[in-house]
């Protein structure tokens, strides 16, 4: 089964955004991928990021989304594969947000790979906030059960380090 992770932190501003791009491009990725953010300089994509949330006064709402979509073995045999798919789950996303992508080789929860994805909830074209509310999530974990065609599990990380793992386990649509 798929997992799709959400870790809100809606607290912390400039450090949160440093320490988040800092750990999905900490050099244990395999690869690495940005959206309107370089993903080869930690300094310059937390630049980027602050810099549009300070364009649309947003610098006092919610910093970033982190995601975490881990795989199964057989869904994403490979790094790129993981990569591919990640950029499809995100791909209404990154249209007209900004993301940073990293690929870790880290076991977990029967996965091989895993993908850290960080989303600017400021929308660069209008300003715009998206959140982490249940229509997103759920709307997310839906697009990662389609994308992979596999079962997969919602999971949202509270900023008191709390999970909650949603009842619904999200199952791939016929079209």
């Amino acid at each position: 089964m798929e997992v799709f992770k959400v870790i809100i932190h809606t607290h912390g501003g400039n450090e949160y955004i440093r320490n988040a791009v800092s750990y999905v491009i900490d050099g244990r990725q395999v690869l690495e991928r940005g959206y309107g953010v370089n993903p080869n300089d930690k300094n310059v994509a937390v630049m980027q990021l602050r810099k549009t949330a300070e364009y649309f006064r947003n610098q006092g709402k919610s910093p970033l989304f982190h995601y975490v979509t881990s795989y199964s073995s057989e869904t994403a045999p490979t790094p790129e594969k993981a990569m591919e798919l990640t950029g499809e789950i995100f791909s209404e996303i990154t249209a007209s947000h900004q993301a940073l992508i990293g690929i870790h080789n880290e076991e977990r929860g029967g996965s091989l790979h895993h993908a850290h994805t960080l989303v600017s909830p400021t929308d660069y074209r209008t300003g715009k906030m998206i959140y982490a509310d249940n229509s997103t999530n759920y709307a997310m974990a839906q697009r990662m059960a389609d994308v992979t065609g596999q079962p997969t599990k919602l999971v949202v990380r509270k900023e008191d380090e709390t999970e909650w793992e949603c009842p619904i386990v999200f199952t791939p649509r016929e079209e």
